[in-house]
């Protein structure tokens, strides 16, 4: 008798669970396109956390440590914005893809006559230069996402920050997990939040800032430009930044700047190619080291589901995937 009670009982959980997941599932489908605006405010949240409970400790009141970490945070967020769209649009906006096909153009020959080797043909050099040249296009194309986005995200951080010990209490009660495996988890998010949110950012804008100079020094035009394609390319491990600086090089070469060319090569493999290295070691292994293909898959994925914001979340994604796996294997040592 209590063993079909007992299964009834189970039944009915497993039946509301469903239910639970199904409604779970067609509320944040309905809500898709701020997903990405409550996951950047839990971002932010969790760096401003420790911040924000030391105003509070120094007898700051909730809304008034509240409002000014809000405040720094929407300063930021403008001042980044801003330079996006007055620098660097700029540049970008005046620049001539035909640039980049006689750049791949002149390398190609250039080999071809050294060596006698056809490393690609013409016809892929072309296509992959119009998938390249829709990409920074597309970027500044979600504008108006970005700002709705942003402004959403304020409004999700404030109740967040406001509320900070009323929503850390509701979670840890409502998850399935021992208070060890909770405090694993609090540890591990923060470690996982500041290695990809600050991290990534900071190796691009590390090799952007190093190939710029470089590419300024040697005479490389377009400097600005090619190095914000060398921060983005500088996502892909081991080879990224050598996709633009060695082409740029070699064309420098095939132009007859014979020095300027060797220069900016052997300024790519000692300096650019070894920012991500050093910025890793400095900063990264302080936290949880992000091993480069997670970076790599995390941005395909997160710029498929988010856009514009998925360089951020997508490795965070695979980064807290990766987290529940090793909580799983605390909760249940011995299965």
């Amino acid at each position: 008798m209590n063993t079909g009670r007992q299964m009834h009982q189970n039944i009915k959980q497993i039946g509301f669970v469903l239910f639970l997941l199904a409604s779970s599932i067609f509320v944040i489908w309905g809500l898709i396109y701020f997903v990405s605006s409550v996951l950047g405010a839990f971002t932010i949240y969790m760096l401003l956390r420790t911040p924000n409970n030391m105003l509070q400790a120094k007898s700051w009141p909730k809304l008034a440590s509240t409002s000014f970490l809000l405040a720094m945070t929407f300063i930021v967020l403008f001042a980044a914005g801003s330079f996006l769209f007055t620098t660097i649009y700029g540049e970008i906006k005046g620049f001539d893809p035909q640039i980049v096909r006689d750049n791949i153009s002149n390398v190609h020959d250039f080999i071809l006559n050294k060596t006698g080797y056809n490393i690609f043909s013409k016809d892929m050099a072309e296509k992959a230069v119009q998938s390249g040249s829709k990409v920074l296009p597309n970027l500044f194309s979600m504008t108006g996402s970005i700002v709705s986005n942003s402004m959403m995200l304020i409004l999700v951080l404030f109740f967040m920050l406001q509320q900070s010990s009323q929503m850390e209490a509701t979670i840890e009660d409502n998850l399935p997990l021992s208070k060890a495996s909770i405090s694993l988890l609090k540890k591990e998010t923060k470690n996982m939040i500041v290695s990809n949110a600050i991290g990534i950012p900071l190796i691009m804008i590390g090799q952007s800032l190093f190939a710029g100079l470089g590419f300024w020094i040697f005479g490389v035009p377009n400097a600005i430009t090619w190095s914000i394609l060398v921060g983005i390319a500088g996502l892909i491990p081991i080879v990224g930044t050598g996709l633009i600086w060695l082409p740029l090089s070699l064309n420098l070469i095939y132009n007859g700047e014979l020095w300027p060319g060797l220069g900016l090569m052997l300024y790519g493999v000692l300096i650019i190619t070894n920012v991500d290295n050093v910025l890793r070691m400095f900063f990264l292994s302080k936290y949880a080291d992000v091993h480069p293909l997670v970076t790599v898959f995390g941005i395909i994925l997160g710029m498929n589901l988010f856009g514009f914001w998925g360089i951020i979340f997508g490795p965070l994604m695979i980064s807290g995937l990766i987290l529940l796996f090793k909580i799983y294997k605390s909760e249940f040592p011995n299965n």
